[in-house]
């Protein structure tokens, strides 16, 4: 009903002035309890102002209305906002979403204490997502970082030009927005040069791979050293666990107005994306899976500790082991019909990576979910990264890749295959046949 009174020319004809009103009325009653009447204003700024008696006591607002600001969906965020002709934030609701995140793994709880901290505070300042702890801030939503700027910068900007179409009604002037983008590369400054020193230093080894392992002893040290840095800084810290649904969103968004924006407002998700796409020209996909994916850093580190502590290993035969092979290609064509559909539709199904039970909610959502990751980093003991051989549909779609690598990196020697099979017997990931070519398809670039 507040929608037709809203954004409906034409709701004047299916009702009086009198009746539209005592259903707007209805709807803020809670937010304003000493309105009397309402009036919608349609165009430009589509907002509904209350009044009691001869004075505006706020206006009410849909985000969407005035300023849609794509999701990670591609889609706007609807929240219904109440504010104060002074700017005072009473009320910030969620109305309706297709965002992934939002869809699996947050719940309506943790929705309502995050719009709840916008009560009281004004949208003539600017309103940071750095921590309740600062001036003009507020928590995020854990695990929904881009979600949570998106929605903030709707209602702050949705906000301020309702009070610009009002201007005589305010003293304070209203700031200016800065790009949301900017504002997240500026609120991770120290998380961006952390980032590119540990690139640097994972291309250092890589153009120096032939030196860095001439010592295994200390070249075990550094590659335990780094999926360690992945783990903690790229994964828990900064929650960067790239995705298949990074992909989805991607080509999603070409199929609509594109723009870069929504994706740089994670710049550290961002950095890592466009050096995967530069390291696939010169080593191919393995350096993402082999080095910079947290999940498969976690089962590495946990098969080596399951090696220092004789653990048992379990290989499926070569014929078994071939065609499992095949299984997460089959689920990326699974996902890739229902990304055709809709990215809600698909992030139901990419539950089947188990990233943001691990990662971004950190097992803190219902048992079946974690019970899943926790197997598979579990069985991660006794096959080594039997997820990203078999499963992980992001892995697939990267082995693609491979087709447009330049460069051969590495080393191999007329012994290979023939006389010598000690790499092919070795290769944790099975990626070397009994002639000792490397597929490049599986290859995670450990340079083991």
């Amino acid at each position: 009903c507040l929608m037709a009174i809203l954004v409906n020319p034409d709701c004047h004809a299916r009702g009086s002035e009198a009746e539209l009103d005592a259903v707007s009325l209805k709807l803020v009653a809670h937010l304003f309890p000493d309105a009397t009447r309402t009036l919608p204003v349609e165009s430009p700024i589509p907002h509904l102002i209350v009044f009691g008696g001869k004075h505006i006591l706020g206006y009410s607002f849909f985000t969407d209305l005035i300023a849609p600001i794509p999701a990670y969906s591609g889609y706007p965020i609807r929240a219904l906002v109440s504010i104060k002709p002074d700017g005072t934030i009473i009320e910030v609701r969620i109305i309706s979403h297709q965002e992934p995140i939002l869809v699996i793994g947050v719940n309506d709880e943790t929705l309502t204490n995050f719009t709840s901290q916008y009560e009281g505070m004004s949208v003539t300042s600017r309103i940071r997502l750095t921590g309740k702890d600062r001036p003009n801030s507020i928590d995020g939503i854990s695990g929904a970082t881009i979600t949570a700027m998106v929605l903030n910068g709707s209602v702050i900007k949705a906000a301020q030009r309702v009070l610009q179409a009002h201007a005589d009604s305010i003293d304070t002037p209203v700031a200016d927005i800065e790009p949301l983008w900017l504002t997240a590369w500026q609120g991770k400054k120290i998380e961006i040069i952390l980032l590119i020193t540990g690139l640097t230093i994972l291309v250092l080894m890589l153009l120096f791979q032939d030196w860095v392992v001439v010592n295994p002893s200390i070249f075990s040290y550094l590659h335990i050293a780094f999926l360690v840095y992945t783990v903690v800084f790229i994964g828990f810290y900064c929650l960067a666990q790239l995705s298949i649904i990074n992909t989805f969103t991607f080509i999603s968004m070409l199929a609509k107005e594109f723009s870069w924006d929504i994706f740089l407002l994670d710049p550290v998700v961002f950095i890592l994306w466009g050096f995967v796409a530069l390291s696939i020209l010169l080593w191919g996909r393995g350096i993402f899976c082999g080095w910079l994916c947290p999940f498969g850093a976690i089962q590495e580190l946990m098969n080596k500790i399951a090696h220092k502590l004789d653990i048992k290993q379990y290989e499926f035969p070569l014929m078994v082991h071939e065609r499992l092979l095949a299984l997460k290609y089959i689920i990326l064509m699974g996902l890739v019909g229902l990304a055709l559909n809709s990215i809600p539709t698909v992030a139901t199904f990419s539950e089947v990576e188990p990233f943001k039970t691990t990662i971004s909610l950190r097992f803190q959502r219902e048992w079946y979910f974690s019970a899943y990751a926790i197997g598979l980093i579990l069985i991660s003991v006794f096959n080594t990264k039997f997820y990203c051989r078999y499963i992980c549909p992001l892995g697939a779609l990267l082995s693609f890749s491979s087709l447009f690598k330049i460069f051969s990196w590495l080393r191999r020697r007329p012994e290979c295959g023939t006389s010598c099979h000690t790499c092919g017997n070795d290769c944790s990931v099975g990626a070397i046949n009994n002639k000792g070519e490397i597929d490049e398809t599986e290859c995670h670039y450990c340079l083991e």
